[in-house]
């Protein structure tokens, strides 16, 4: 397995599995929030998005974490990738997740994706912070990727489900 992508709704793990992925198999771990945000919270667009994920995609070994399906990244990334690992967990752990992250991001006014920005005590009151938008966009999830049936995927529906998973992969430094 050299190309994996991660998916899921906001606080399902995604980049915590792809890092402990990407460690296991010693590649790469690529955030695609961290190609679509730039300085003060501006979108990047697609265009650029897509200019800086190509690249990415033609590499030989990478774990990518994020879904920015409907900015193209599901014709760029999956065609290549080994494995689409799909983190399918109820809003009983995610939305507890967003929380602690957000607090914790907003305590230690954390700089995400090297681009100066920050989540704020602000963004997290107001009605279009990740925490409403994690909730309001959790069911739409199951609906873009239940029905698949390509093998490469793999949907894991607890966290029990995701350590269990994550022991299976080979370790880079067994090889």
């Amino acid at each position: 397995m050299n190309r994996v992508v991660v998916v899921g709704p906001p606080g399902s793990g995604k980049s915590t599995l792809a890092e402990r992925v990407a460690a296991r198999l010693g590649c790469e771990h690529v955030e695609l929030d961290g190609l679509w945000w730039e300085p003060g919270w501006q979108e990047a667009g697609t265009e650029r998005y897509l200019e800086r994920l190509r690249p990415v995609a033609t590499r030989d070994r990478w774990v990518v974490s994020g879904n920015y399906t409907s900015k193209g990244t599901s014709q760029v990334l999956w065609p290549r990738a080994d494995a689409i690992v799909w983190l399918d967990l109820p809003r009983r752990v995610t939305i507890p997740r967003i929380l602690r992250r957000t607090a914790s991001r907003v305590v230690r006014r954390t700089d995400l994706w090297g681009t100066g920005n920050r989540e704020t005590l602000r963004q997290v009151l107001r009605s279009d912070s990740i925490l409403w938008f994690a909730w309001k966009v959790h069911p739409s999830y199951g609906e873009r990727y239940a029905g698949t049936d390509d093998p490469r995927w793999v949907r894991l529906r607890s966290p029990r489900e995701v350590r269990r998973w994550l022991l299976t992969l080979p370790s880079h430094s067994d090889g």
